[in-house]
């Protein structure tokens, strides 16, 4: 083609035809022009084919990681719920009175409120990976770039509420406990007492004592505040948050 072209420039050239050979001369760059922009044109339809295909191969994962992260959230706030529910009970008991409750069951209560740790832990991968390789600019709808900035930002004040006021409630109510009740004695009517191989302890009381006391009154009710918002202004909210982000990521699924 390249030859074809110079052998009639060299014919018009030739034969002196300068007004035609500058019309042809345009027009040969013209040519080239359109030759330029159709190739320009080609390469940015495949990118643009790349872009979707990995966005779309983003937005799978992206749900199946957000799915994962609901199921995570319903088994904190089912745990959550067991650590209030218990607390309620056991606050029912407290009273300067002599307690109404067998020391085997104050200690199985107790421990249900010490023992569940709760803290929300989400998958990070896909998310992180998106946002740290820069990908996030990438995805076509706006509201869902915006429903990610809204969700990390959401996160950081469950993990606030988590560990500064129901993290830190619990480990005051413990310490309570440590310094009042004999956590042995507790202990050893356990399940796993045998399993770990704790004895009774020889010192004598009763743990149940702790319901005559003020302070573990003060103490337990602490503990069922921060676990009843943990779970109304914040679990719950975070639930809702995922569900319309689940809905922003199939609606930006192709169904093909």
């Amino acid at each position: 083609m390249i030859k074809f072209f110079r052998k009639i420039r060299q014919q018009l050239m030739a034969e002196k035809k300068i007004g035609k050979y500058i019309l042809y001369a345009v027009g040969e760059i013209v040519l080239v022009v359109i030759g330029i922009m159709i190739a320009v044109a080609l390469n940015n339809n495949n990118q643009l084919k790349k872009t979707k295909a990995e966005e779309q191969s983003y937005l799978l994962a992206l749900k199946e990681e957000f799915q994962f992260n609901k199921d995570r959230l319903a088994y904190m706030t089912k745990r959550n719920t067991a650590n209030l529910n218990a607390s309620l009970e056991l606050l029912e008991f407290v009273s300067p009175e002599t307690p109404q409750l067998a020391e085997d069951k104050f200690d199985e209560m107790l421990q249900t409120v010490l023992m569940n740790e709760v803290q929300f832990s989400p998958s990070p991968g896909v998310l992180n990976e998106i946002i740290n390789s820069g990908k996030l600019g990438s995805f076509s709808d706006p509201e869902l770039k915006k429903a990610f900035g809204a969700w990390e930002a959401e996160l950081i004040r469950v993990k606030f509420q988590e560990e500064e006021e129901v993290q830190r409630a619990r480990s005051e109510l413990i310490k309570f406990a440590n310094i009042h009740s004999n956590i042995r004695r507790g202990v050893a009517r356990s399940r796993f007492a045998k399993q770990i191989g704790i004895s009774n302890s020889k010192f004598k009381g009763q743990n149940q004592m702790l319901l005559q006391m003020e302070a573990f009154e003060n103490s337990l009710m602490d503990v069922i505040l921060v676990s009843y918002f943990l779970n109304t202004s914040y679990y719950s909210p975070l639930d809702k948050q995922i569900d319309e982000l689940l809905s922003l990521i199939d609606a930006n699924i192709d169904k093909k």
